[in-house]
């Protein structure tokens, strides 16, 4: 089983951030975390805990103390695996060595560290509030102290950024994984209006694509394997969390917002308004059939496990469609398991839209 706790706070909104997030407050900070320790207290589960993903949000610019509530509260009535993977996000203007020693004392063992870019002039469009040097002494700091599993961040589809430089600086300081994400343009956000505006820092699609292949030849080449369409990791460094999700793992949410799954047909969600979620209150939605098998798809083709064919509520063997992707190489059958060719990932949404089509 994972866990996964949200901390909505920031220390500013980024223009492109459509998440349940806020600025500062520390009212509103100490109200949250006495609501977040209570539902954490609540919860009672019997599984054991491999995972543990504290995100946001920004949960390094929140005050350390209440990182070690959460962590406390999780241990005390969860029975979390001795070796369980236990992540922080963080921002690099954050990162104190100070507050870095501390989470390393109070058991965080990874780091994902929000950097999106090691062009200033672009960090400052985004609304960011680090530089690149504040990254360089971040990352010098999290190993001095000892981290040895650090992950970072990184956007695609800006102009103005070389994302292969980037991270051929980023991997000087030990950085065992890379998060490259396709930038969003999500509806109620500055950077929808920007681009409305006729504002020009976004990359066209086929730019996009090149950067994504250029990127995974060249980690490739330094041992770093893509084992998702957007994570790449040395061996052993897989966000074993996030692989959870991808298998189909049984997960529960806490905080703001914040989804749960039983790993088979349920999923509960927390309300994404402040006064809702005080009120305890959250969502419940019942998977059907079909919409479990579109889930096994896509999240199975979206990384290196891909997905069985028996655990499929219909024969999707049978479907003309996907006995053509098979035949082409495309997609890759080892007896009922199925991934995809990572020659396509590219165009992975266009085959998932496909194979979801044989239903």
């Amino acid at each position: 089983m994972r866990i996964y706790v949200h901390i909505p706070f920031c220390e500013s909104k980024c223009v492109y951030c459509a998440f349940a997030s806020v600025v500062g407050n520390v009212d509103l900070q100490q109200k949250y975390f006495q609501t977040l320790l209570k539902e954490i207290e609540q919860c009672k589960e019997n599984e054991t805990v491999q995972s543990i993903y504290i995100g946001g949000g920004t949960p390094s610019c929140v005050d350390k103390k209440f990182i070690e509530q959460v962590l406390d509260k999780i241990k005390a009535h969860f029975r979390v695996e001795e070796n369980a993977e236990i992540t922080l996000e963080a921002n690099p203007c954050s990162l104190s060595k100070e507050k870095l020693k501390f989470y390393k004392d109070i058991g965080i063992n990874r780091l994902s560290v929000g950097v999106q870019s090691l062009n200033n002039k672009v960090l400052k469009i985004l609304g960011r509030k680090h530089n690149k040097k504040q990254v360089f002494l971040s990352l010098k700091n999290a190993l001095q102290v000892g981290f040895t599993n650090v992950s970072v961040d990184l956007l695609i589809g800006l102009k103005n950024t070389n994302i292969k430089k980037d991270c051929a600086k980023l991997l000087k300081y030990k950085v065992k994984h890379i998060s490259a994400y396709m930038l969003q343009v999500e509806e109620n956000t500055p950077l929808k209006s920007m681009i409305e505006n006729g504002s020009q820092i976004l990359k066209n699609d086929d730019e996009c694509v090149r950067d994504y292949e250029n990127l995974a030849k060249f980690l490739q080449k330094r041992k770093m394997q893509r084992y998702e369409i957007s994570n790449f990791a040395f061996e052993g460094y897989e966000s074993q969390h996030n692989i959870g999700y991808w298998v189909g793992d049984k997960y529960i949410g806490f905080g703001l917002s914040a989804h749960s799954f039983d790993g088979n047909f349920v999923r509960t969600a927390n309300a994404s308004d402040f006064e809702t979620y005080f009120k305890g209150e959250r969502d419940k939605e019942v998977l059907s059939k079909a919409e479990k098998d579109e889930e096994i798809i896509m999240l199975g083709l979206r990384c290196k496990y891909g997905f069985d064919l028996t655990k499929l509520s219909f024969d999707l063997s049978c479907c003309q469609i996907f006995k053509e992707m098979v035949d082409n190489n495309i997609l890759l059958k080892d007896g009922s398991i199925v991934k995809l060719n990572p020659k396509h990932y590219g165009i992975s949404n266009t085959i998932i839209l496909k194979l979801l089509n044989c239903q």
